[in-house]
């Protein structure tokens, strides 16, 4: 009943407001407002302001991050209607945008990511968003819906993330220290010196659950340098040690007896415990992306980068290892013209990804690897082609069109159970196109459309899953989005509402077996709604009060279904698709006082959904409170330090980061923490860089 009387209602206040994100950009010792039209995004390779925009996009910027503990982005991702990020135990991330997560037993699927500019999903699909520091990235700017024709394979969006210097006048060397509950405890280095910034970020937990123990090093260092008068050279270089314990789905019965168990031991199998069951990770990254203004209109744009992976998964039924290399890059040319009154910008390019993954499967004996059970190779390579015009009438009407051609292709080899086996997948000569329009309307109103197609072939783990084998037989999900949406920007008041339609052909989802291994299959299609706003209101604000307050608010409404989904004697078609909310909201209060103190006031909730295809189970609804105090303080010219405290508060039945769905023997739940808090100090000193 207040579902029914609250979207209507909002639906009509989204009509004259726009996106709190603003909110977060203030300076928490100044009471500036930043105006939405300077803040610039970068969506499909065009660089522009909100307003003006052809795509959807959520931000997150390293203020908007402050108002949630630095421990993990979920809080920050999930206050972004249509995103949902999960952590079934710590270390064990999940990313979604618009539903994504149905094909995700574990990591990022179906979402494609960027670091500065260089890939970060490999050529398999799969995204080390895990191995990531925290204060590795300071801004997030999410595409929602596909962006393939312009990105290669993704059906569900584009994540591109930066962490460029807060400051990069300053020189500066920081430190921090951070504690709270369930032992967690997190370090961080950071120093800048001229171009070049090193960080180096320790943290580790024992984890509300039995067996959920993480710990992560990790260091990353990037630059960024004129070469010559016209060119720029960025350098990205990672090396991340991960390790974290699974502890792996419990049943409603267990729940309810004692949530913090891990997986239990059944008559035929063990259970995580007893199996040592972690996750062991060492990544290394190498990228550099190299611009030069070739003359007052053209831009070319070159992004080369290595990867390597050492990765280990004692699981139940096996032990996994993998040795896994990578190479790619990304090439674009663009093109800015001005005729008469129409301004173009044209952008052509490639991206060329390859990747080789050794896997080896043995049977786990309490963690450590014995008899073999498997030797297989996998070698990935995929090459998408793209071209984007858009142009800009009157000044006020933006259009935009964009093609691209993609093609992906696995090459199997099987040296152990014999016989040998060799075989190959190829998913060959995909177009898929994008048309946008934006009309800006009485200089703070917008109204946008736009039709696109989104590509995504398996992923190495669901064409080769964790026990083994080649499933040749997974088609590419295919997918459809078409979607309208208004915007306004004002001084006090601004909004943004969309609504759109998502229809998938092919639908890859997860299934489980009796040891708890996964496995894929294609699900027919799906037809997933949804409607997505933001809106805040600053109640205060500039620079002659000594208090700026903002109350903001976000949600998604959604309704998605199975359309044509036969499972077995079963016809699943018309039942909602698991893992996904119908309703979810964010409501928050940010308070900036003079003399660098703010409080922020998080609510965030969402209704129940179904665990299973079927629809026959269900998880609870949630409501969640978070609270973050900080005192930032200026120390002469050079000394800075802040302070701060978190603390969360949940209310639900069952409550989960993250559920296993349609679990084998109804172990679908993780349980999570409702009560946590942390504690931090930070100490920087900071001088001016030498002019040039």
């Amino acid at each position: 009943m207040m579902l029914k009387f609250y979207v209507p209602a909002l639906f009509t206040v989204c009509l004259n407001v726009f996106c709190p994100e603003s909110a977060a950009a203030q300076s928490s010792d100044t009471l500036q407002t930043q105006n939405l039209n300077e803040v610039t995004v970068n969506a499909f390779e065009t660089k522009t302001n909100l307003l003006s925009t052809t795509a959807t996009v959520g931000l997150i910027s390293s203020r908007s991050l402050e108002r949630f503990s630095p421990v993990t982005w979920a809080n920050a991702v999930n206050a972004i209607p249509g995103v949902r990020m999960e952590e079934r135990s710590p270390g064990s991330y999940r990313f979604s945008v618009r539903g994504s997560l149905i094909r995700s037993p574990f990591g990022v699927r179906n979402v494609k990511f960027y670091w500065n500019g260089i890939p970060f999903t490999d050529a398999s699909g799969n995204t080390p968003l895990n191995s990531l520091d925290y204060n590795a990235v300071q801004r997030m700017e999410i595409i929602k819906g596909p962006g393939s024709s312009l990105y290669g394979a993704g059906t569900g969006g584009v994540v591109l993330m930066q962490s460029h210097p807060d400051n990069e006048a300053m020189n500066r060397f920081e430190q921090s220290v951070s504690f709270g509950k369930y032992g967690f405890q997190n370090r961080n280095s950071t120093m800048q010196i001229g171009d070049i910034s090193i960080q180096y970020g320790h943290s580790e937990q024992d984890g509300y659950r039995n067996h959920s123990a993480m710990a992560r090093d990790a260091i990353r260092l990037t630059s960024s340098s004129r070469i010559g008068e016209k060119g720029t050279l960025s350098l990205l270089g990672m090396y991340s040690d991960l390790y974290y314990q699974t502890p792996g789905g419990i049943t409603l019965a267990q729940y309810q007896t004692n949530p913090k168990l891990a997986r239990q031991p059944t008559a035929t199998l063990p259970g995580s415990e007893a199996q040592q069951a972690a996750i062991y990770t060492k990544l290394a990254l190498l990228g550099g992306n190299y611009t030069l203004q070739l003359s007052d209109n053209w831009t070319q744009s070159t992004a080369l980068y290595l990867t390597y992976t050492d990765f280990a998964n004692p699981f139940i039924s096996n032990y996994e290892k993998r040795d896994e290399q990578g190479v790619g890059g990304r090439n674009f040319w663009q093109n800015r013209s001005q005729i008469g009154n129409v301004k173009t910008n044209w952008t052509t390019g490639f991206e060329w990804q390859f990747s080789k993954s050794a896997q080896r499967n043995y049977d786990n004996i309490g963690g450590t690897p014995d008899k073999q059970q498997t030797v297989e190779d996998i070698r990935t390579a995929n090459l998408s082609v793209f071209s984007q015009l858009e142009a800009v009438l009157f000044s006020d009407l933006t259009v935009s069109a964009g093609l691209s051609y993609n093609t992906s292709r696995y090459k199997y080899e099987r040296f152990f159970a014999l016989p040998y086996n060799k075989d190959q997948r190829t998913f060959d000569g995909i177009f898929i196109p994008r048309f946008a329009a934006n009309k800006i309307i009485a200089k703070n109103w917008a109204v946008t459309a736009s039709y696109s197609g989104g590509f995504s072939p398996p992923t190495l783990q669901e064409v080769r899953p964790s026990a083994g084998g080649f499933r040749k037989d997974l088609e590419a999900e295919r997918g459809i989005n078409t979607e309208v949406g208004i915007r306004k920007t004002g001084k006090f008041i601004t909004g943004e509402i969309s609504l759109y339609h998502f229809g998938l052909k092919e639908t890859i989802v997860r299934r489980t077996n009796e040891g708890g291994a996964e496995y894929f299959i294609n699900a027919g299609k799906t037809r997933q709604k949804g409607m997505e706003w933001t809106l805040a209101y600053d109640i205060l604000s500039g620079y002659q009060n000594p208090l700026s307050l903002r109350l903001w608010n976000t949600g998604t409404y959604t309704r998605y279904t199975f359309e044509n989904f036969q499972q077995a004697e079963v016809d699943l078609s018309g039942k909602l698709i698991p893992g996904i909310p119908r309703f979810s909201q964010s409501t928050g209060l940010d308070a900036l006082f003079k003399f660098g103190i703010s409080a922020f006031v998080t609510y965030q909730s969402g209704s129940s959904f179904y665990l299973n295809d079927a629809n026959t189970v269900k998880n609870t609804p949630y409501n969640q409170w978070i609270a973050r105090v900080s005192w930032k303080k200026s120390w002469g010219q050079h000394l800075y330090s802040e302070l701060s405290a978190s603390a969360e508060k949940v209310h639900a039945g069952i409550y989960s980061l993250g559920y296993d769905l349609n679990a084998f023997g109804n172990r679908y739940y993780n349980a999570a923490p409702k009560d946590n808090i942390w504690a931090g100090v930070k100490i920087g000193w900071e001088w001016q860089k030498n002019s040039r």
